[in-house]
């Protein structure tokens, strides 16, 4: 249902943010309104596929720096023990802080506040000062010429196809038509726009479009009521990145592929998910048992076992595979181990070397998962060995 923007006012607007969890925001289940569903910042969302080298590098420098011109910090980060984690993230981001590195940022997080300020025709008595006014200039003049006029700022915005929510800068209406690489947009339509104010974003752009299209393709989000909105159509093509670097006096606009930046946030959760289940275990490789003859190798083949012995010891097998069996983890651990060629008990184990075999890896998975173990009819009650010794 298409409605008009200025219907969905919020005079909270800019006070409230997204509950959190460990930073992930949560945001009302869409089915179960009652319930909780932690989400990804679309921010970040892309970050599986950012080249992070030149950030890393650049964060690296600045951080040297930092400790090259204070002996003080340098004299901390002898005194720091490597176990101490906190300790060092502490001192790492002091160096950063000392290096200049978040001073750069915290100018890019003013900068884009006061553009806020700077399209609000009621605000007066704003004065920026320098060297903010020559971009807030530059960021106006580059509104008025290509005829952008942000009719919301700061909108709270969930996508729940890709699980993401966030807050994205600006939906801005087109007061004229708008070429794009593949067509023209009319006047009157909305268009998703965010604004940068880096340097460059040579490598942050695979992000960036992952960034907008999820905002493209979401939905408005009331903080207040933790309740989705009736959306207006946005244009679901294109996405305007406004790059507005620090200190320059310049403001120029980038078109954003929504389809392209789409396909990425699929990729992205693919990667997501591949890196899950090799955490969960479900990727874990798939050992290549030993030939059984190699196995036996392991024991004195002109060693005997007693023959009255060896039903005994069969017996002995069948129960510890019993046993195993009713721990799903042991028992998927034994499936793997169990010597290639050699018969379980049901199957008609009866050579003694076979059954020395299977002894051995019975008592390296009993002992990998800490599982009771029965007396060993071969020697004395309540020995585990993780090698077992013919008599």
């Amino acid at each position: 249902m298409a409605v008009d923007l200025d219907d969905l006012s919020d005079p909270n607007e800019g006070k409230l943010d997204y509950r959190r969890a460990n930073g992930a925001p949560m945001v009302s289940d869409p089915e179960h309104p009652d319930k909780w569903q932690r989400y990804s910042r679309p921010s970040s969302y892309g970050k599986p596929l950012d080249d992070e080298e030149a950030l890393t590098n650049w964060r690296i420098f600045k951080a040297m720096n930092g400790v090259a011109s204070s002996p003080s910090l340098a004299a901390e980060i002898k005194a720091c023990k490597d176990e101490d984690k906190e300790e060092k993230r502490r001192l790492r981001d002091k160096a950063l802080d000392k290096g200049t590195a978040n001073e750069a940022a915290d100018m890019g997080t003013a900068l884009h506040a006061m553009t806020v300020r700077a399209e609000d025709a009621t605000d007066v008595d704003f004065d920026p000062g320098e060297p903010f006014q020559a971009d807030l200039d530059a960021y106006r003049d580059c509104l008025a010429t290509f005829g952008l006029v942000s009719e919301m700022f700061e909108c709270p915005m969930v996508n729940d196809n890709f699980r993401a929510a966030g807050t994205a800068d600006r939906i801005y209406r087109l007061t004229k038509d708008l070429t794009t690489p593949s067509g023209v947009i009319p006047a009157g339509q909305l268009v998703l726009g965010d604004l940068k104010t880096g340097q460059k974003f040579d490598f942050s752009l695979p992000g960036y479009a992952i960034q907008l299209a999820l905002y493209a393709t979401g939905t408005l989000y009331d903080l207040a009521t933790q309740r989705r909105l009736p959306t207006p159509p946005i244009n679901g093509d294109w996405a305007i990145l406004v790059h507005l670097p620090v200190g320059q006096g310049r403001c120029e606009l980038q078109w954003v592929s929504i389809e392209l930046g789409v396909y990425g946030a699929w990729i992205a959760q693919e990667v997501k998910q591949w890196r899950k289940k090799w955490k969960n275990g479900e990727y874990d490789g798939v050992p290549i048992p030993l030939p059984v003859d190699a196995i036996i190798e392991e024991f004195d083949a002109t060693v005997e076992i007693d023959q009255e012995m060896v039903p005994a010891l069969i017996e002995y097998v069948r129960i510890r595979v019993e046993q195993i069996g009713r721990h799903e983890k042991a028992k998927e651990r034994l499936i793997l181990k169990w010597p290639a060629g050699v018969p379980t008990p049901k199957q008609g184990l009866s050579v003694p070397g076979q059954v020395l075999a299977v002894l051995d890896v019975l008592d390296k998975v009993e002992a990998d998962f800490s599982l009771p173990f029965l007396p060993d009819p071969r020697g004395e009650p309540g020995v585990h060995r993780s090698k077992v010794e013919p008599h």
